[in-house]
């Protein structure tokens, strides 16, 4: 890698996505293949799938790695400790998230002072891509998220975050969930570190294969994590 040209690392967790990880790999891939201004990593988290996932996602050159604690915190935790990028953009691997706006969002954080950058589901939510009471859930959570911490995000939830290395490299994972709630607590513990925070409106579509999101289970426990995270932030700012 030249010096002058910094490293990308594009960290996907996937739990078994073997219908939908070919697509959004090969989006990726016919994406960031003309774009010379940077050295580009694909981390593939392998979140202990009973399927194909891993090997399809190795087999596309992605660089896979295995997590077995099962849990969306967990499979983010290994892959951006895996991460040796300067910029880290995330996804879902189940095809949902628009991987071809790569250029756009590099542009956005290197030509503007943006450290985080979260991205706005709700801005384009194409037909059936987020069941009603999903949608409830996420405007809900995203509601009491600003009304507790005194923030201002449109998307609490979202799953596609382009950042600075610096960002993680400040936060303490051992806090933050091994579950659905480090979408938000990623959010909230940039802002609370001082980092500056844009969100950008994105196309979010319908997912390639079964879902396993529990609308109620994971909204729940979204909101009692919710509370507690904020009591470890302050305890963080104690020690």
């Amino acid at each position: 890698m030249k010096q002058d040209i910094k490293k990308v690392s594009i960290v996907i967790p996937a739990y078994n996505e073997e219908k939908a990880i070919g697509k959004t790999l090969e989006l990726i891939k016919n994406t960031i293949e003309n774009i010379e201004e940077y050295d580009f990593e694909i981390i593939v988290v392998d979140n202990n799938s009973s399927d194909n996932t891993g090997k399809i996602a190795k087999s596309l050159g992605a660089k896979v790695v295995f997590e077995g604690n099962k849990g969306y915190g967990n499979a983010y935790k290994r892959g951006l400790k895996e991460a040796t990028g300067d910029i880290i953009i995330t996804g879902d691997a189940d095809g949902t998230y628009p991987f071809e706006d790569i250029p756009k969002f590099l542009q956005i954080i290197e030509k503007n002072n943006v450290d985080f950058i979260n991205t706005n589901r709700f801005a384009n939510l194409e037909k059936n891509s987020m069941p009603f009471i999903n949608y409830i859930g996420n405007k809900l959570l995203t509601f009491l998220i600003n009304l507790i911490y005194n923030v201002n995000i449109k998307d609490s939830q979202s799953g596609m975050w382009i950042f600075k290395r610096k960002v993680i490299e400040k936060m303490n994972f051992d806090i933050m969930s091994g579950g659905m709630p480090f979408s938000q607590e990623i959010k909230l513990y940039s802002q609370y570190l001082g980092f500056n925070f844009l969100e950008v409106p994105i196309t979010y579509r319908k997912r390639i294969g079964k879902k396993k999101l529990d609308p109620v289970k994971d909204g729940i426990d979204n909101f009692i994590n919710l509370l507690r995270f904020k009591k470890k932030l302050k305890l963080t700012k104690k020690q």
